[in-house]
């Protein structure tokens, strides 16, 4: 029976140094039985994933195959097979007698991942990522006051913290995620969807996560001010820089007063930090869930901030901010109630496992 490989795919997966990287994927199906090959460089989790709508959607994470899938794939070029898959049971196997082809399998797409624990969310036309951030203790507050023009009494004394594990969105929430969530964009900027949105109060941010909780099922939260200065320094993969991901001027990682023009940029066109986080300085300042209180010398455990409070906690600095309020310390706040057109944010979930539907 005649066959061709009628798709290919080059997924890379990671934005850091080591990452693993998948490439050349391709697929041959001949009636029920699909062949699928790729390469992949270095030993790794790896899952896989179906479309059968130009890759406009996916199905869950397959499970029955044989070949070079799942846990601790070598390096090399790897072949996994699969028989009757029920996502494909839709798509008939129709070959073309002049050509040989079956022209319905160009609707078939698969999307071979390095698992890195980490998910990829659908809401509506939007793909959100949400990146492992592996708990952990580290310091909190200025810890490089040697390196920094200014400091505030606020961002000190430093004292030890320990966070649990967590997933945070690789990017801060843009315009096409909020758009698809509240259908209206509240933002100054508005001549690319993938800008992140602004001009949002924390109050309205709560409204938003509501929804997009509703909308898929997974319970969606801002970050603790712990769990963002965690992330910020790069979590377990740290490497103290003063700056996320970099030490010096921060112009490489973040969009603040230097070089912003003072409007914001789409999200992700700066280097991420070591944990493939892009933004976490500059660009829109990222509400945080806590109240903002005086920081104190004894250690914590997961702390979420005072109970009560006036203003709510921002980090990260913002296009106008000078360079020491881009540090991963530097904080500030304000009014939950009240706009700000240099604030944003970005999202946390505790487990990123595919909801149950009821």
């Amino acid at each position: 029976m005649k066959y061709r490989v009628l798709f290919i795919i080059i997924f890379l997966v990671g934005t850091f140094v080591h990452a693993q990287t998948v490439t050349d994927v391709q697929f041959q199906r001949v009636d029920k039985e699909v062949t699928l090959s790729y390469s992949l460089d270095k030993t790794a989790d790896i899952r896989i994933k179906v479309s059968v709508d130009g890759g406009l959607t996916f199905g869950n994470y397959l499970e029955n195959y044989s070949g070079d899938a799942g846990k601790r794939v070598a390096p090399g070029n790897k072949t996994v097979l699969f028989y009757d898959l029920p996502d494909l049971r839709g798509v008939p196997y129709v070959v073309d007698s002049a050509t040989g082809v079956c022209y319905n399998d160009t609707l078939i797409v698969f999307d071979v991942q390095v698992d890195d624990g980490s998910a990829t969310i659908r809401v509506g036309d939007v793909n959100l990522r949400m990146l492992l951030v592996a708990g952990g203790t580290f310091t909190m507050g200025c810890t490089h006051a040697d390196k920094l023009k200014y400091i505030i009494d606020a961002d000190r004394p430093t004292h030890r913290v320990k966070v649990d594990t967590f997933y945070m969105s690789q990017f801060e929430v843009t315009q096409g995620l909020w758009s698809a969530v509240m259908e209206e964009n509240p933002s100054r900027w508005k001549d690319d969807i993938d800008l992140p949105v602004e001009n949002v109060t924390y109050e309205m941010v709560q409204t938003f996560l509501a929804r997009l909780s509703q909308m898929t099922g997974y319970r969606f939260r801002l970050p603790t001010e712990a769990e963002w200065e965690f992330a910020a320094r790069g979590g377990v993969n740290g490497k103290g820089c003063v700056y996320p991901g970099a030490n010096g001027m921060p112009n490489e990682v973040a969009w603040f007063t230097v070089n912003s023009k003072n409007r914001t940029h789409i999200v992700g066109q700066k280097l991420p930090n070591e944990l493939g986080l892009y933004d976490m300085a500059g660009n829109v300042s990222e509400w945080c869930s806590d109240w903002y209180g005086q920081y104190t010398t004894s250690d914590q455990v997961n702390p979420r901030g005072p109970r009560y409070g006036e203003n709510r906690i921002l980090r990260g600095g913002s296009i106008n901010s000078p360079s020491w309020g881009c540090a991963v310390s530097a904080r500030s706040w304000y009014l939950p109630d009240q706009v700000n057109g240099c604030c944003g944010f970005r999202l946390v979930l505790d487990s990123v496992e595919e909801p149950y539907e009821e």
